[in-house]
């Protein structure tokens, strides 16, 4: 039996019990995926959620195998313990939480008043194309390229501007302390 019929079969209490308590592995069909920050920025930010969210989770396993260049058949997933899928399935809403964890913690920074003042929260409405529109130096003919990339160089990336950025906020406070004596 297919692991999306055998999940569609529990009831809902049974299902809850099991994302709370289930067990989580990032190894099926003796490969670890160890962690999904290796993924491509498009598969783990675009394609994964909405995986989720349509909860076909036999497709969300033969895509990440796709993205890290095992290619299977559908029914080579269909065919999978139910219980070592539910496990990779579990581990994968986990590291989706950690990340975003992770981004919350070194992403993102105070704004500065000024910023505010400007009306730097407009620019929430487009989300992630903020940091694809920025990585690709606001070139759209870029933008596939940025989303191609491993989720882990554009974090890495994201993370030694935002850096910069507090370095420079601090040295234009240290010259004009200067300059004002």
């Amino acid at each position: 039996m297919g692991f999306n019929i055998a999940l569609q079969k529990l009831s809902e209490t049974d299902f809850k019990f099991i994302v709370d308590n289930g067990k989580r592995s990032s190894i099926l069909n003796g490969f670890d995926f160890e962690t999904l920050i290796y993924c491509r920025w498009k598969f783990l930010k675009e394609r994964l959620p909405e995986l989720q969210q349509l909860g076909d989770f036999e497709l969300l396993v033969l895509e990440l195998f796709a993205d890290r260049g095992i290619y299977l058949f559908r029914t080579d997933v269909s065919n999978m313990d139910s219980n070592d899928v539910f496990a990779l399935v579990l581990w994968v809403k986990d590291q989706m939480e950690s990340i975003s964890k992770m981004e919350q913690e070194f992403l993102v920074s105070a704004t500065d008043p000024d910023m505010m003042a400007a009306g730097i929260n407009e620019l929430h409405q487009f989300g992630d194309l903020n940091t694809i529109d920025q990585l690709a130096g606001g070139d759209i003919l870029k933008y596939d390229a940025v989303k191609s990339l491993r989720y882990n160089v554009i974090f890495d990336k994201q993370y030694k501007m935002n850096v910069e950025s507090k370095i420079q906020k601090k040295l234009i406070k240290i010259q004009s302390s200067k300059n004002k004596k």
